[in-house]
């Protein structure tokens, strides 16, 4: 309920549609599934509860993506139409479904690529992947226009696989449609196994379902961790722009916690260059959260987690004033500010207790 603010009839409204769906998808089982005597008289009714499923977890999704439309959400919510129109599709034919496939695919890799780390080990999985996807159409496939068009969906679905490993929203659903899909392909080639139809058909909407109810995830970076830390500030200083560590992070660089995360991080900027740490914030994907007083803003990033700034004036005797988030002002003078050196890259810190806790904290560690 918290994810649509507390309108209960609204959340009881999108578990009716999740139930629904899960109810005619058992009927489809039951009742549709293990007949094989007279396809072709069965297959509007299949068609029909197929696309039904389809409709209504994809209504519940949407209702998700409208009352908490992230950047992963939005993007998702595409891929969910595709997929639900490629299902429905392939039972007209196989190459069109296909097509609304790959098409959802490449929506849902968008999605992962703007909102996930993509690691080494995921290039060398995709790099595996992607040789097990170009043999096996050469190897079992005549056709050279079908293992063509197999070659490019395979690569589609298997970069989304790969890329989707590292993503606690999509890793499980992303192995379970690339099983789904080899099945599917096993399908085609041995038409007439009826165990093969149903296990690919199950494993297809376990994994829709999935994805649907991913968009009530948290879907939120939860901490920012050193790495986090290192890789902005690189960032910045490729950019030209400064500013300094503050807070309960600066505390931590301060006691040597070099593998701890929190919650958010406090950066300080200098308000003569407010314009220039502004269009760095822009070119990091930070997207604003809150505007406090004073200057003091909130943001987000998928990539770096929450972020609040807060404004500093510098004086020419090497002092300075910053403003907190409550808009206390406070002096600092030159000994609140030192470089802390983290896997030996120094970080510029503003030390809460100014250069005597520095020293008494840090020690031989800086």
């Amino acid at each position: 309920m918290d994810h649509f603010g507390g309108r209960k009839p609204l959340g009881y409204l999108v578990l009716c549609l999740f139930a629904a769906g899960i109810a005619v998808f058992v009927i489809n089982c039951v009742s549709i599934f293990p007949v094989y005597e007279n396809r072709d008289a069965y297959f509007l009714p299949r068609m029909i509860m197929k696309a039904l499923i389809n409709l209504l977890w994809v209504a519940a999704a949407a209702l998700g993506v409208k009352y908490y439309p992230t950047k992963r959400n939005r993007m998702m919510l595409p891929a969910l139409i595709l997929f639900m129109v490629g299902d429905t599709g392939t039972l007209i034919s196989f190459p069109l479904g296909g097509v609304f496939y790959a098409v959802g695919h490449i929506f849902m890799l968008i999605a992962i690529v703007e909102t996930t780390y993509i690691r080494k080990w995921q290039m060398v999985f995709l790099a595996a992947g992607i040789a097990v996807t170009v043999m096996l159409p050469l190897v079992f496939l005549d056709n050279w226009l079908l293992s063509f068009a197999a070659i490019a969906y395979g690569l589609v679905v298997t970069t989304v696989m790969a890329f989707s490993l590292s993503n606690r929203f999509f890793w499980l659903a992303g192995i379970i449609f690339y099983v789904s899909d080899v099945a599917g392909f096993i399908r085609v080639a041995l038409m007439d196994i009826n165990y093969v139809y149903i296990i690919t058909t199950v494993i297809y909407y376990v994994s829709f379902f999935m994805l649907c109810v991913s968009v009530y995830s948290t879907n939120r970076k939860e901490v920012v961790t050193v790495s986090d830390l290192l890789r902005m500030t690189g960032d910045s200083r490729s950019e030209g722009v400064s500013f300094w560590v503050c807070g309960k992070w600066a505390l931590g660089l301060i006691r040597g916690d070099r593998n701890y995360a929190y919650d958010h991080i406090d950066l300080a900027y200098d308000i003569d260059h407010v314009d220039e740490f502004l269009a760095w914030i822009a070119h990091a994907g930070y997207e604003r959260k809150h505007r406090y007083a004073k200057g003091i803003r909130s943001y987000y990033s998928e990539k770096y987690g929450e972020l609040k700034i807060f404004p500093c004036l510098f004086r020419q005797d090497g002092s300075a004033m910053l403003t907190n988030e409550k808009g206390h002002q406070l002096e600092l003078d030159e000994g609140f500010f030192e470089e802390i050196s983290v896997f030996g890259r120094k970080i510029p810190c503003i030390a809460p207790g100014g250069q005597e806790l520095i020293y008494d904290a840090a020690g031989n560690d800086r």
